[in-house]
Formats: structure tokens, C-alpha cells, sequence
């Protein structure tokens, strides 16, 4: 059985404020949109039935399943095919910087979201990134080009169109926000690499990041930013 702990750091703890975030979540039915290797729609499969989505067959090729989850490979177009109203929970994490038509996504979300049920939404924050580029990175270029408006780029998916929370609901006025909360708030500002690898290391900053996820100062300043909708 795959293990958390193999995930780089950086990724770890994020994935654990995540899932920390969501609460304990049992006997749902999950749909995971952009689900990249499947870690997070294999850690909810223990307990859940979950159906998985996801573009990148390099990425599928190296997918988590230590729990069985329906695998889908495609795009929202794939989405068409589900039923209406028929998840509990939906993750959407880290995908919508990389997609143009982004209210086309999340029409489509809430046409397959229960009412009730929860949209869960992980995105870049902006402001963040600006003190990323700064801080971490010493780019005062790329810092100065984040706060003038312009889209930043990532390694390994190519541009972040950013967006900001609040257009989520303009995109669709049948979601609810219910919460919003601040992730990785700290761990980049932390030099340190060596700490970062330790188990004690990363559970004292998810303890220190949880605490002031929902504090707005930090939740603004925070590298993501984690958004629960409802549908009502």
C-alpha cells in the first residue's frame, strides 16, 4: 500500500490541510475532476464510492489505487455522461488555473452536485504567489507581473490563469460559499528543506497551518486558497 509519506513535502502537507479541511467522509458518492494520479480519490475510496476524472494518461500511468474507484480519462466533455445531481461531494483541486472556459467547468459541477451536497475547490491565491516570487524566489520581475494582473506559469501544466474566489458564484449563482480557508500560509517562507522531510516537522506546521487557515490576514496571504460551495 502506497504511503503519504512519499509524496514530496511540499505536496504532503497540503494534501493533508486538504483532507483535514473536508472533515471525515464516509458513504458519499465523490466525483474527483482533474483527479492527476489519484491520490486524493484513492484516500477518500476507503471509505467511499468515487469516480475519478482526469486528461493525462502520463499522469494516470503512475495512478494510486490501493482502493478500487472508477477511473474515467478525459476532460469535461467526459463529464456529459454522469448523471444529473448525483454526487454528494465534488473535489475540484488545482484545475480550473489551467482551463479556459472556466464557468463551462463549474455549470457543469453543479449540474452533477446533489443539492446539498459540497463543492470543494483548491485554487492558486494570487497574493500569495506575489510573496512567493519575492520571499522564496528573490523574481521581483515576476512578482511585479503577478500584481499587475498577468497569468504566472507552472513547470509542469504550462499557464496559471488565475481568478479570484468570488467569481466562482458569478459563474454560477446556484452555489452557496461556505467556507473559505487559507493553505500553506507558512511552509514556503521556511528555508529550511531538511525540516520539511520530517514526519514532527510537517504535523507541528499542519498544526500551525490549520490554526490560521480560517483567520482572514493569513487566509489572504496563503499560497492556496481552499473553497467550499454548497448547492442550494
Amino acid at each position: 500500500m502506497r504511503n503519504i509519506i512519499e509524496l514530496p513535502p511540499w505536496d504532503r502537507l497540503l494534501k493533508r490541510i486538504v483532507w483535514e479541511q473536508l472533515g471525515e467522509i464516509a458513504g458519499k458518492r465523490i466525483l474527483d475532476f482533474g483527479s492527476g494520479e489519484g491520490i486524493t480519490a484513492n484516500h477518500f475510496a476507503n471509505r467511499n464510492v468515487v469516480v475519478a476524472v482526469e486528461p493525462s494518461e502520463e499522469m494516470l500511468s503512475n495512478r494510486w489505487e490501493d482502493y478500487k474507484y472508477k477511473q474515467l480519462i478525459g476532460d469535461v466533455s467526459k463529464l456529459s455522461g454522469l448523471e444529473n445531481a448525483s454526487f454528494d461531494l465534488i473535489i475540484c483541486h488545482n484545475v480550473l488555473e489551467y482551463i479556459d472556459d472556466k464557468e463551462q467547468v463549474i455549470n457543469e459541477l453543479y449540474r452533477l452536485l446533489k443539492t446539498g451536497g459540497t463543492l470543494s475547490i483548491v485554487k492558486h491565491n494570487r497574493a500569495g504567489r506575489v510573496m512567493q516570487m519575492a520571499v522564496l524566489l528573490d523574481d521581483m520581475e515576476k512578482a511585479n507581473n503577478l500584481l499587475d494582473g498577468n497569468d504566472g506559469v507552472s513547470s509542469q501544466f504550462g499557464v496559471i490563469r488565475y481568478y479570484e474566489d468570488e467569481e466562482i458564484a458569478k459563474w454560477n449563482k446556484g452555489l452557496k460559499l461556505l467556507d473559505t480557508f487559507g493553505i500553506r500560509t507558512f511552509w514556503d517562507l521556511q528555508q529550511n528543506q531538511e525540516k520539511h522531510r520530517t514526519e514532527e516537522w510537517q504535523m507541528r506546521m499542519m498544526q500551525l497551518e490549520m490554526r490560521v487557515s480560517t483567520i482572514e490576514e493569513y487566509r489572504r496571504i496563503a499560497f492556496f486558497n481552499h473553497l467550499l460551495f454548497t448547492k442550494e
